[in-house]
């Protein structure tokens, strides 16, 4: 499913009446193309509290400036909501825009923060989540107020919430999967299931989620398990193959035009090993040297053959081994293209009678 279809189901879910899933899908495709404005300005309309709105529609007035309608609700919502006013400040841009002060900000933030661990460590638990939730809508980037959030969550849906932002922050938290074993999630709740597994790169189970979700009665998860699906199983398959040794790999890149030149070679000798110019045998071991070296620069992370060598005084440069590397390449060839033209010239075919 596009962008612009979510966003088309989204609208039609809205206008039907079912805010909580129109709401989800806008959600889904802001996280997915910040940049899209009318979800933004859709959202502004669904989310229930004033700062929500007001986030929303700085978002849609980041992307569009020049819409006056946005400017106008959003200036409304400031003169409603001033608690909600962003911090004075006292820089400007270099285009004269009136920006807020980073320090202040950030001062804002900790403070903030403070109040919340404070009322936490008071075992206010009631009022330090209400805190935490209007913390989380402006501080979406804070991975500790999340962890936080996955502690004292107060519902399952809560739970799923908190740990899909924080595993979007931090895809490797050590404390997130115990939590994750212990939900038992119910059928409305495969989706998100589904989503934790995919940030935390348990593509199996991710994918037993998504076909499990297949089969949910909630139109939109269906479009979204079948869009993400596919994906997913594309990662089991891919976390199947092995890896070869970085050695094995340039080896095997080396071989084909190392044996090529042999047989190049033992053609020009007539098929009779014994016959071979020994220059060109020398050549070929040149040859192959040239290819080895070529093929470890090629690999990524460097070969420690190519390590090893860059550590010389007279290699410090990797253009210096790319270019001699060319050489031991390309000389060979040379070097087997005259001794051909060479032959060619010695064989005399004699007047030819007509």
């Amino acid at each position: 499913m596009t962008h612009d279809e979510l966003f088309k189901t989204a609208v039609q879910k809205a206008k039907s009446g079912d805010h909580d899933q129109a709401r989800s899908l806008l959600l889904s495709l802001v996280e997915a193309n910040p940049q899209y404005e009318l979800a933004w300005l859709w959202l502004s309309e669904l989310v229930a509290e004033p700062e929500d709105k007001i986030i929303a529609l700085e978002n849609a007035l980041t992307i569009n400036p020049q819409r006056p309608q946005t400017k106008t609700r959003l200036a409304q919502l400031r003169q409603k909501y001033p608690q909600f006013q962003k911090p004075p400040a006292d820089n400007f841009s270099i285009n004269g825009r009136f920006l807020p002060d980073q320090s202040v900000l950030a001062t804002d933030e900790e403070i903030r923060w403070a109040k919340i661990r404070e009322l936490f460590a008071e075992q206010q638990v009631a009022n330090g989540r209400q805190e935490l939730a209007a913390f989380l809508r402006r501080y979406t980037h804070h991975e500790e107020a999340w962890w936080l959030m996955v502690q004292h969550a107060d519902s399952q849906k809560n739970l799923l919430t908190a740990l899909d932002h924080l595993l979007r922050l931090n895809g490797s938290h050590p404390e997130a999967p115990n939590y994750i074993a212990k939900i038992q999630p119910t059928d409305e709740e495969f989706l998100p299931m589904a989503r934790l597994y995919e940030r935390m790169e348990e593509w199996e189970t991710a994918v037993r989620y998504y076909k499990r979700t297949l089969k949910s009665p909630i139109n939109a998860d269906r479009l979204l398990a079948k869009k993400r699906l596919p994906h997913a199983e594309a990662q089991v398959k891919l976390g199947k193959i092995k890896y070869t040794s970085p050695t094995a790999t340039v080896l095997r890149l080396a071989s084909g035009p190392m044996l090529l030149y042999a047989m190049l070679v033992l053609v020009q000798a007539g098929l009779n090993p014994l016959h071979a110019s020994p220059f060109l045998c020398l050549g070929n071991l040149a040859f192959g040297a040239g290819l080895l070296l070529y093929s470890g620069l090629a690999h990524t992370p460097d070969h420690p053959w190519i390590e090893k060598l860059g550590e010389t005084a007279v290699f410090q440069n990797r253009q210096r081994i790319r270019l001699f590397s060319l050489a031991l390449i390309l000389l060979p060839i040379l070097l087997l293209l005259i001794n051909t033209i060479a032959r060619l010239l010695a064989f005399d075919l004699g007047p030819i009678d007509l």
